[in-house]
């Protein structure tokens, strides 16, 4: 086990798989503490080249020679053990430590490390925060999972006071945060290929709570059973919301319309604001509830948080619109979960489209098949279901699950799913399908966006 993790005095850092969301951002953070800073990640990106403009040396493609050098070596859970830059940092004896336990060293530094999680909805909830604090003219440090205009990227860098970031349960990644205000958003059944169940995600999630401090808070979701069964006996101070009455903070007189939503905000069944949201669907009002009762918790008034929260328009890939084709409005969203899914083509009704085609691209093999009955009814808000390859991510076991299979099950409660194969496959189908009046979302937690890409002229668009 490596020592305990010391950012005080700047080393040469080696990231491996410096090119995601969260690995980018906190490489950045080191480079503007002084740090030198290497990486290594499979394709170049927008995130890869705004390291290397603030002076990280990236490298393309895993290799032993790429850590010669480094002093301490961080990773994330995608990485596989027999990564060639992994064993050779282990044969060289260079301290090496997760992405989780570099996000729980920041987030100790800072007076109020604040920390959330859920299955669903963390990085529209941790950029509410964000906007917030901003609007409040505070001096956050905040970790985004996604790409925020206002923060110009997925970072902003604070003076210590506050520090933001969301908490992935993923491996138990978030039992190496230091926090003293937590978030639950929700708990469901995810990533299986780690979780065995239900209750092995309710045991972590229960973890994650005993690391605040009793002078610390938890802002729980009220309304969902998981949830409240992790919730008695904790030391800490619990603040809770929800839709239902019983919360603390909840919303009423919820109002859905294209694009956004509208409530009041009752604080102990007391009128305290009325809120319109910029981004569509009513599950946002939930996101909406959280932020607002964190930003209570540290000190920033009602009309400050609602200005805040007003001023969101979204993160990328997050109903993200991207153009048109044909006539045809293309939005593109991370939605991977089948709950994630209802959501995202509730929100897409509000739109008075002609037809909804969802492009759907499996993630991964273990979620689909531990979720498929569930993924086989998530799509009834949309007209057409078309169905591309499974993206693999870390997988290579497919446990006799394919796409193909995913449509002819989905058959039986959709009357419209269709199997393409390959991205370029379903651009091509798209290109001769799509008419004036449709709207399409593509969803997954993988490239699927690149479809939409294709049909704008970003991407060649060539079938199999």
């Amino acid at each position: 086990m490596p020592s305990q993790l010391n950012l005080k005095e700047p080393k040469h850092a080696h990231f491996i798989g410096i090119g995601g969301i969260s690995m980018s951002a906190l490489a950045e953070v080191l480079l503007k503490r002084g740090w030198r800073v290497s990486g290594s990640d499979l394709h170049r990106s927008n995130l890869t080249e705004r390291l290397q403009q603030a002076g990280a040396t990236v490298y393309y493609g895993h290799k032993e020679s790429n850590v010669e050098g480094a002093q301490i070596v961080f990773y994330t859970s995608a990485i596989r053990p027999e990564n060639p830059e992994l064993q050779r940092a282990r044969q060289l004896g260079i301290p090496i430590y997760t992405r989780g336990q570099l996000l729980g060293a920041l987030m100790g530094e800072a007076k109020y490390g604040i920390a959330v999680s859920g299955t669903h909805g963390k990085t529209t909830t941790t950029s509410l925060i964000g906007l917030i604090f901003e609007t409040a003219k505070l001096e956050s440090t905040i970790l985004v999972g996604g790409e925020l205009d206002a923060l110009h990227g997925t970072l902003k860098i604070g003076n210590g006071e506050l520090f933001v970031a969301e908490a992935c349960e993923y491996y138990d990644a978030f039992l190496n945060l230091r926090p003293s205000l937590g978030v639950i958003l929700n708990i469901h059944a995810d990533h299986h290929d780690y979780f065995s169940g239900i209750e092995h995600i309710k045991s972590s999630f229960r973890r994650f709570t005993e690391l605040i401090p009793a002078t610390g808070h938890l802002v729980a979701y009220h309304d969902d059973p998981n949830v409240q069964d992790i919730l008695p006996g904790l030391k800490c101070n619990v603040v809770t919301f929800g839709l239902e009455p019983g919360s603390e903070w909840r919303a009423t007189n919820i109002q859905v319309h294209k694009g956004g939503s509208s409530c009041d905000i009752l604080h102990h069944e007391q009128l305290v604001g009325h809120l319109t949201l910029h981004i569509p669907g009513k599950h946002h009002v939930k996101n909406a509830l959280a932020a607002i009762a964190v930003a209570q918790l540290v000190g920033i008034d009602m009309a400050t948080c609602i200005k805040g929260i007003e001023s969101y328009t979204g993160t990328h890939r997050r109903f993200d619109f991207q153009g048109e084709y044909n006539g045809a409005k293309l939005y593109d969203d991370y939605a991977h979960h089948p709950n994630e899914i209802k959501a995202t083509l509730a929100a897409a009704k509000t739109f008075d489209a002609e037809r909804i085609i969802a492009v759907y691209q499996p993630s991964t093999y273990t979620r689909t098949k531990h979720l498929l009955d569930e993924y086989l009814t998530a799509f009834a808000d949309a007209d057409m279901v078309v169905i591309t390859d499974v993206f693999m991510a870390r997988e290579v076991e497919t446990f006799g699950i394919t796409s193909a299979l995913v449509a002819d099950l989905m058959k039986k409660h959709h009357p419209n799913p269709v199997y393409v194969g390959s991205l370029q496959d379903a651009a091509v189908f798209l290109s001769k399908e799509l008419r004036p009046g449709d709207l399409v979302i593509t969803m997954g937690i993988g490239d699927v966006y690149r479809t939409i890409d294709m049909l704008l002229g970003k991407e060649p668009m060539e079938s199999k």
